[in-house]
């Protein structure tokens, strides 16, 4: 069961990109670390600009997003969205 990932490539410019992104889904990321939680979803997350690094751990689903998403779909989700903002799945 995979509750985390990390990802390459992250740029500042990239990273804002991908914080608007995230957003219209309904994962507000304010600033470079912290946790997020909205119906049912919770996650930790850590961007280390110089690395270029973005990090997401810890994703727990309970209801009522359970209804509908497991932490794999999350992270299929995220890693979605960072393919397409242009980082990589590490």
């Amino acid at each position: 069961m995979a509750n985390s990932a990390t990802y390459t490539g992250i740029t500042p410019d990239l990273y804002n990109s991908l914080k608007g992104k995230l957003s219209a889904a309904g994962i507000e990321l304010a600033g470079d670390k912290g946790r997020v939680s909205k119906q049912g979803v919770t996650a930790d997350y850590a961007y280390e600009a110089a690395s270029q690094t973005l990090q997401i751990n810890n994703v727990q689903v309970s209801f009522p997003a359970s209804m509908m998403f497991s932490p794999e779909k999350i992270i299929q989700k995220i890693n979605e969205a960072v393919r397409g903002a242009g980082g990589q799945v590490a």
